[in-house]
């Protein structure tokens, strides 16, 4: 009679603990998001264009998995309890450093070499930015492209276990390839790796303050401008809380100190100013010179020192880069982390092609290349049947005129390119083998 009982109230208490997170929720409402988890919306009966959601019950299972009562507190039970006792990260993007440290679990790969990129690649990845440099610099404009290193590139002693850096990694593929272009590139591992002082945060993948004002720095003297933001005197206050304490912990309020300078920061914001990852960010401050500057989440503290250092500044995280109105800027910088390399080979940018001059030879292609034309962005995408060379150029012929077209690599050689409004692609040359090749295109 006694086991009897204790079974009942056994089974009792499992039922009860499955029914926990449903009555959680009916009595105290859904719960937030993680991190940067993107919000599933509410599911609905019937279908914004009318007529019943026959994928109601889906729905409803994927909004529950994601907005249940005590989420939160149970990923981080789940996540503390490994990490203590196991010593394993239960997020698959978070992982586990020494004394409390916590680094961005896909950098591991670029730290070592197994992210690396192709030849092909980082040869895309410079004569792209090449390209840009010309554009930029042509309208009278200085320009400057930099990589903020990832965490663990700077700080890989405090990763927990064993690991060694590759012999190559993304970044010195690419550092290569930008020498042999002759692109204009400000060296932040150089600066924030011989600092003598941490200047990223324990428990996030980015910079301090700290850090940022030493990044400023290094970019505006890359530009050929005074920067002394590195000096501020400034104080750590217990303020921050790190993205991967988020990610790992939700419900686990820890901070950590934040470089706070003494004498805020001189500049105003002129747009609709949110919070810091906004897409677009547009600032006065009491310097000299227009900045137009494409950036990521390292700019999130970076947009503040910038702002104050030039009389107008546009901060913007949109891509493709749309450089149509660099006209207007005195400097314009592009940053990314070390993590996103490969994406500098994808042609995202929205640029004019540059009309040129060709003469030669071109033996005519078998095989028609497929392009395919953007509307929303007015330009052509295409591949090239069979490759190319690693270092070959990409141009289009339309119109009766010939454009230079951004090279692309990764799972395939292609090319992307604005052309004028007037203008269709006709043919693709560029070189396979030694040989140029002019290839007729296929418009789908």
């Amino acid at each position: 009679m006694k086991k009897e009982w204790l079974y009942r109230v056994f089974i009792g208490v499992f039922f009860a603990v499955l029914a926990l997170p449903l009555l959680g929720t009916l009595a105290l409402g859904p719960g937030d998001a993680v991190a940067n988890e993107a919000l599933v919306p509410p599911p609905r009966l019937k279908e914004p264009q009318g007529g019943i959601n026959w994928g109601f019950l889906s729905d409803a299972g994927d909004w529950f998995s994601k907005h249940f009562a005590f989420r939160k507190e149970l990923i981080t039970a789940d996540s503390l309890w490994k990490a203590k006792l196991l010593g394993t990260s239960a997020r698959s993007n978070v992982a586990l450093g020494e004394d409390g440290w916590l680094f961005y679990a896909e950098t591991v790969d670029d730290y070592t070499g197994l992210d690396n990129i192709t030849p092909r690649q980082a040869w895309c990845a410079a004569h792209s930015l090449r390209m840009v440099q010309d554009c930029v610099e042509w309208e009278g404009a200085g320009f400057v492209f930099t990589v903020a290193p990832n965490k663990l590139s700077l700080y890989p002693e405090h990763y927990r276990g064993s690991i060694d850096r590759a012999e190559t990694t993304a970044w010195d593929q690419l550092a290569e390839a930008l020498e042999a272009e002759g692109v204009r590139y400000a060296d932040l591992f150089s600066a924030l790796g011989g600092a003598g002082e941490v200047l990223y945060h324990e428990t996030d993948s980015h910079w301090t303050n700290k850090g940022a004002a030493l990044g400023h720095d290094v970019i505006l003297t890359a530009l050929g401008l005074p920067a002394d933001a590195y000096e501020k005197p400034g104080h750590f206050e217990d303020i921050h809380e790190g993205d991967l304490q988020v990610m790992l912990y939700p419900a686990w309020k820890k901070t950590e100190g934040q470089f706070v300078f003494d004498t805020p920061l001189d500049f105003t914001y002129t747009s609709n100013f949110r919070a810091a990852d906004d897409l677009i960010i547009e600032t006065q401050g009491p310097g000299e010179g227009t900045l137009l500057m494409f950036r990521d989440s390292f700019g999130n503290a970076l947009h503040t020192l910038m702002a104050e250092s030039f009389g107008k500044s546009t901060f913007t995280r949109a891509t493709p880069y749309d450089l149509t109105g660099a006209a207007e800027a005195d400097y314009v910088v592009l940053e990314i982390v070390e993590r996103n390399i490969p994406r500098l080979a994808e042609g995202n940018y929205l640029m004019p092609a540059p009309e040129m001059e060709l003469s030669g030879e071109w033996a005519q292609g078998e095989e028609a290349a497929p392009v395919s034309y953007q509307p929303e962005q007015g330009r052509y995408r295409g591949t090239l049947p069979g490759g190319c060379d690693v270092d070959s150029p990409i141009y289009l012929e339309a119109g009766g005129a010939y454009f230079e077209a951004f090279p692309t690599a990764g799972e395939q050689e292609g090319f992307a390119a604005l052309l004028p409004q007037e203008a269709a692609p006709q043919a693709v040359l560029y070189w396979k083998d030694g040989q140029a090749l002019r290839q007729a295109v296929s418009l789908g």
